[in-house]
């Protein structure tokens, strides 16, 4: 059972009141259970309906903030009867410390997210240290963070910043898999470009 003691500091416990009721009461109420693989910035449902059918035991989570994207998700997962998947409008930021339990979150895709150009909105991207903290104890160690993104300067940017967190290590070229999940439209395009990509793959391991 997640910590539903959890609070955040008092900006955001007001700012973010309503959101943070519902991820309490879906974490008292009707909690995840098992373990879990979360899509952060989940678009519209195509990755994890397919992902979804590699591991029918296992229960895949979509963290979407645009609502219309959320919503395509749901019509994909009723329309082609996907039974272990599902999407939601959240701040990842919250709903991950809220709603998981410590060890549950088997692995997180972070696929080509938003680069976030402006120096004053670097903040907002997703691989930060403090977020870093809170993913340690959701995961338990061998856990995996799958990240792609076709942006050079982001990448090692996310690069530097993992590299220095003591709980997660760089998985080596030579035991990259070859393919370990579905590409998402956006991959898709960007190879047809012949656009580069840069994948980092990192496990949980003991500090």
């Amino acid at each position: 059972m997640p910590d539903l003691s959890l609070r955040f500091d008092a900006h955001t416990e007001h700012f973010y009141s309503r959101q943070l009721a519902w991820l309490r009461d879906r974490a008292l109420n009707d909690p995840f259970v098992g373990p879990v693989s979360v899509e952060i910035g989940s678009n519209r449902g195509k990755f994890l309906r397919e992902l979804s059918g590699r591991d029918p035991e296992r229960f895949y989570i979509g963290i979407e903030w645009r609502h219309k994207f959320v919503e395509l998700a749901k019509e994909m997962f009723e329309k082609h009867g996907v039974a272990n998947a599902i999407t939601f409008r959240a701040d990842a930021n919250l709903a991950i410390p809220v709603l998981f339990d410590e060890g549950q979150l088997q692995e997180l895709f972070v696929l080509f997210p938003d680069p976030w150009w402006k120096s004053r909105h670097r903040k907002r991207r997703i691989i930060q240290p403090a977020f870093l903290d809170i993913l340690a104890t959701k995961m338990p160690l061998g856990a995996m963070i799958w990240i792609r993104t076709d942006v050079g300067t982001l990448a090692d940017d996310m690069r530097e910043i993992l590299d220095a967190h003591p709980c997660f290590e760089a998985l080596p070229f030579e035991q990259f898999p070859v393919e370990p999940f579905p590409r998402t439209n956006r991959e898709v395009t960007i190879i047809a470009k012949g656009l580069p990509i840069h994948p980092l793959y990192y496990r949980r391991v003991e500090a």
